[in-house]
């Protein structure tokens, strides 16, 4: 294709920067950042296979397919009947999804929007060939977006399919995990570069560590998907794709011994941790331990510690946890490599004032719709 295409890759809000950033170190310099994403101009359509499989930041990797005006109901589902719908569903039974994040007075909510896309879909397809898709919106064979702002509408096809947070090796989760690509963000806001020697003292199901692990030993961020939206773009090519798979594939490298470390005072989530670490293949890189990380001998002193503690709901369970926050700041000044740098994620702001540290840097991020805090502590 001679013309630039455009894509644009989601990320949670707050983290635009953090993907721009991981973007240009990609190779991708003609960007733009918007809310809750990154557009991405590029002459290259399998830079669309690419992003997909290296980025650790984006949730979705979005190609519009039509960008129109939206002046009366109709002119949504007209709109969607101009595109030519038979060249994405090759099969009847092919199913389809719609997310739909729509700000316009003459939707009544997102869901009428989606509704309205989906009939123009199905009534196109049984025109012309006597089938209309089913709906699936667990595992659709074609996953759609759908974006109106004011009078502006966009309807992209989503080249992702399950979000790229799922990477593939969670077999097992413990209550509130960390999702995989804000646990890759914080580690890039943490400027980890893979060869501290690193200990995660709630590791819960692992996510920390084998995200870790993954930037350490340049395994893509894809690596363990089978499955792709992009699969069913009408010019994807199997030769390209592979070809770009081998080559990022081809840049993994061994991992020394004594350099990673998780602690869990949970028996199960030890259990989880080891389980997902067997998946994804590290196991015996890491060190595992079942106590509490204040009174456990360790195997080595981290000089580099993150960490994703529980920070409670209610009030009463806000007051319990304030020990285990103390006892954080502690562990900190006594167990770790002096220089070193050490970063807590709560959702609590009573929490954090708890540490008994000055921390260095307070970024705010929004998980969940929960303000949440990314606390940085310089050791010494």
């Amino acid at each position: 294709m001679s013309d630039k295409i455009q894509l644009f890759a989601t990320c949670s809000s707050g983290l635009e920067d953090v993907l721009m950033e991981e973007l240009r170190e990609l190779g991708y310099d003609d960007l733009t950042p918007s809310f809750r994403g990154v557009y991405i101009f590029t002459k290259k359509i399998e830079d669309i296979y690419r992003i997909n499989y290296c980025s650790r930041i984006a949730g979705r990797v979005l190609f519009p397919l039509r960008k129109f005006k939206i002046r009366r109901t109709e002119d949504l589902y007209n709109e969607v009947l101009q595109i030519q719908w038979d060249k994405y569903f090759t099969k009847p039974n092919y199913t389809l999804a719609i997310d739909a994040n729509v700000s316009n007075p003459l939707f009544k909510n997102s869901l009428y929007a989606a509704q309205v896309t989906k009939d123009a879909i199905c009534d196109q397809l049984r025109q012309k060939f006597g089938f209309r898709p089913s709906v699936n919106t667990e595992n659709p064979t074609i996953q759609l977006n759908l974006f109106i702002y004011n009078n502006q509408a966009v309807l992209s096809f989503d080249t992702s399919g399950t979000p790229l947070f799922k990477r593939g090796y969670r077999i097992e989760t413990v209550a509130a995990p960390i999702q995989e690509s804000l646990a890759a963000a914080l580690l890039r806001m943490a400027k980890y570069q893979g060869t501290e020697i690193l200990c995660d003292p709630c590791c819960g199901s692992g996510t920390f560590l084998i995200e870790a692990l993954m930037i350490a030993s340049k395994i893509p961020a894809g690596f363990y998907r089978t499955n792709w939206g992009f699969y069913h773009l009408p010019f994807f090519s199997s030769s390209a794709w592979a070809k770009i798979k081998v080559a990022e594939d081809s840049k993994r490298i061994s991992l020394p011994p004594g350099h990673f470390l998780g602690i869990d005072q949970n028996k199960n989530a030890v259990r989880i941790a080891k389980t997902n670490l067997r998946a994804a293949g590290f196991l015996k890189e890491v060190e595992i331990l079942q106590g509490n990380f204040a009174n456990v001998e360790l195997p080595f002193n981290p000089n580099f510690v993150i960490t994703n503690p529980p920070h409670g709901i209610r009030l009463d369970e806000v007051d319990s946890l304030k020990p285990l926050y103390r006892a954080l700041g502690d562990f900190f000044k006594r167990k770790m490599e002096k220089p070193g740098k050490a970063f807590i994620f709560t959702g609590s702001l009573d929490l954090s004032k708890e540490v008994g540290l000055a921390a260095d840097k307070r970024n705010v991020i929004k998980n969940s719709n929960i303000e949440s805090r990314f606390l940085e502590f310089t050791i010494y």
